[in-house]
């Protein structure tokens, strides 16, 4: 309004700054601005607007049940019938076309709608979420068309954008004012001429009371009042019937202050309704006013969320998911899960541990534990050289003692392959690099970005020998050295800028040589001045299949060339008979591990409890397992640092 007194024009830019998108009564969320622009540019268009959701645990109610995740709805989109969306939900349930959905009830009440949709525990929310505003009206496309009848009969349609609509209001409501100020001009002189006459009246009041008195009626009494020849009074009718009307109360000095004071009041408003009818300023300053007004009555903070996202509203799962630490399991038997990390506390060195899978079936050892953040991309890596990527989220959560869902259903692994090695990768850098090791000793380096597109399709990533497995798979740079252990106890040490980086399908190379029935066990990375005299904090893990371990101050190992035997890292108990390495891992004083066994016993400890030993020692009990039946430790896991 004021650019348009001022004669300039606000850019589109400004306008849609001003009014970015509609505001719905039910409030629920826009998803994106071009479509809001498109319909205010053009006049129509369709906007898509979601429900606001929430993802919530329903706590247990009983020993025998447990934590439930659900979605809860708080905000529908305009003109979404709730009765209706709970029966098309419950459908698609029945006629499976929605899976994970254990239950749904209506819990709103005067506070507010609340739609609580309890998930089973091993549905992905996300995804779910997603099913059902495609599905359903919690996601809908409101259609907007500017469409007005114009004209001077209001008999022509005519298409409005934001711009002109606004255009239209405005002067519409500039006539408003215009013709309210003349109809209000007219009343307050009718007003100003009967006050004018009641002043006459009461400067002759004798007079006046004279004539009414002598008149025979009061149509008598008016014409006297209206005398043209009597210069004192001569009324008009309108006065006359005034006067006529009055009571002798009113017939005081203070009544006629009064009467002077009223006059003086409709002399400024007449003055004001001229100023409007004639100065076009007068009547926008009026108006914005006016709008100011009606802003402060009955303006409320905005209801509808804008999602500054663009696109068709399909939001990244990562929007929705919090970025938790999680464990996750996959067994021998092709199982994998993901748990929250905060379902193990840390214990004390020497103890069981809890259950953290079932083992209800020979099937069920574990072959696989890791910890990672929900949001990191995790690298699955198979025996036979393919490569997986998935979000970490995108895996079912299940209980410790749950066995998980069937590989297949998360990625498409062949009944013939299994997973040997999982990466988290938070961020794919040009400077990092992949190190792949397989069972019998080749070694190879592939850039990172490689790996960027690694979808849950499967990518080819090594060529390898018969009989041999790809194992390990770490991220390094070239400042880093590689440390790879055997399970006889050796282990030896070399700089990572020494492997030449390599394609995604090549073998590699060497890594170390192997005595008789000797093996890779285990494949660590060693970051920059870590075998510094100075560096007290991080440590070589060393773990046995038997439960002992200790760690091993990095001075210990000095960096040879690629290829050789090693140094002995570790020596084994005699009576432990078989005995092997599993880990010989890079750790820190404040870092926690899990350690998992092939029946599926859980530990996580600080690794602090565990003691720094020489490479000739055998360590000490961390873990107690049933070697003697056929029980190992299988993986050792570094629990990661928060997000």
């Amino acid at each position: 309004l004021r650019g348009r007194e001022e004669g300039t024009v606000l850019s589109d830019e400004e306008l849609l700054r001003l009014v970015p998108a509609p505001d719905f009564p039910t409030g629920a969320m826009i998803m994106g601005r071009e479509a809001a622009k498109e319909l205010y540019k053009t006049g129509h268009g369709g906007i898509t607007v979601r429900s606001i959701t929430n993802i919530e645990t329903i706590k247990k109610v009983n020993k025998k049940s447990t934590d439930r995740t659900a979605i809860v709805v708080t905000e529908l989109p305009y003109q979404v019938n709730k009765s209706a969306l709970l029966e098309k939900i419950a459908n698609l349930v029945n006629e499976k076309k929605i899976d994970g959905i254990s239950d749904l009830r209506d819990e709103s009440d005067r506070d507010g709608i609340r739609i609580v949709i309890e998930l089973k525990r091993d549905a992905i929310p996300a995804v779910v979420e997603n099913n059902l505003f495609k599905k359903t009206n919690l996601q809908t496309t409101f259609s907007g068309n500017l469409l007005a009848l114009m004209g001077d009969n209001g008999t022509k349609p005519q298409r409005f954008t934001l711009r002109s609509s606004l255009d239209h209001f405005l002067d519409f409501r500039f006539l408003t004012i215009r013709r309210r100020s003349k109809h209000d001009l007219g009343k307050v002189s009718l007003r100003a001429h009967i006050v004018d006459g009641l002043l006459a009246a009461l400067t002759a009041i004798d007079e006046v009371i004279e004539l009414v008195r002598m008149a025979p009626d009061q149509s008598s009494a008016r014409a006297a009042l209206m005398d043209t020849s009597n210069e004192q009074l001569s009324l008009s009718k309108e006065q006359a019937d005034a006067v006529l009307k009055l009571q002798l109360g009113q017939l005081t000095r203070l009544n006629k202050d009064k009467l002077l004071d009223e006059k003086s009041s409709l002399e400024e408003s007449i003055s004001e309704f001229e100023t409007l009818l004639k100065v076009d300023s007068a009547v926008h300053n009026l108006m914005i006013s006016e709008f100011k007004e009606m802003k402060q009555k009955f303006g409320i903070p905005r209801r509808t969320r804008i999602e500054s996202e663009e696109g068709s509203g399909e939001l990244d799962d990562m929007d929705l998911i919090e970025n938790a630490q999680s464990v996750i399991v996959v067994t021998r038997g092709g199982y994998i899960k993901r748990m929250a990390l905060t379902s193990f506390e840390s214990q004390g060195r020497g103890t069981r541990g809890k259950k953290g899978t079932s083992n209800t079936q020979q099937d069920d050892n574990v072959a696989q534990c890791f910890t990672c953040n929900d949001h990191d991309k995790l690298l699955f890596i198979t025996r036979r050289g393919i490569a997986y990527g998935i979000r970490a989220f995108q895996i079912p959560v299940a209980g410790r003692t749950a066995r998980g869902v069937p590989i297949p259903s998360v990625l498409p692994v062949k009944s013939t392959d299994t997973v040997s090695s999982i990466l988290p990768v938070q961020k794919f850098s040009d400077d990092e690099f992949i190190v792949l090791a397989t069972k019998l000793g080749w070694i190879k380096k592939t850039p990172l970005s490689a790996f960027e597109n690694t979808s849950s399709r499967g990518l080819t990533i090594a060529t390898l020998d018969v009989g041999d497995e790809l194992n390990w798979c770490q991220k390094c740079t070239d400042d880093d050295d590689i440390l790879v252990g055997s399970s006889m106890g050796k282990a030896t040490r070399f700089h990572a800028k020494s492997l030449r980086p390599t394609g995604r399908t090549s073998r590699g190379v060497k890594s170390m040589s192997f005595g008789e029935d000797d093996q890779l066990s285990d494949m660590s990375i060693l970051k920059p001045d870590s075998s510094s005299e100075k560096t007290d904090e991080e440590y070589y893990l060393a773990m046995t299949a038997s439960g002992y371990g200790k760690r091993i101050h990095p001075s210990e190992f000095s960096p040879r060339a690629r290829g050789g035997k090693g140094v002995m890292a570790i020596k084994f108990k005699k009576a432990n008979v078989g005995d092997y390495v599993t880990c010989l891992r890079v750790v820190k004083d404040n870092d926690e591990i899990l350690l998992v066994t092939k029946k599926g016993i859980i530990v996580r400890q600080k690794v602090k409890d565990i003691p720094s030993q020489g490479r000739a020692a055998t360590g000490v009990r961390v873990q107690k397992v049933d070697f003697e039946n056929g029980d190992v430790i299988s993986n050792v896991s570094i629990v990661p640092s928060s997000p």
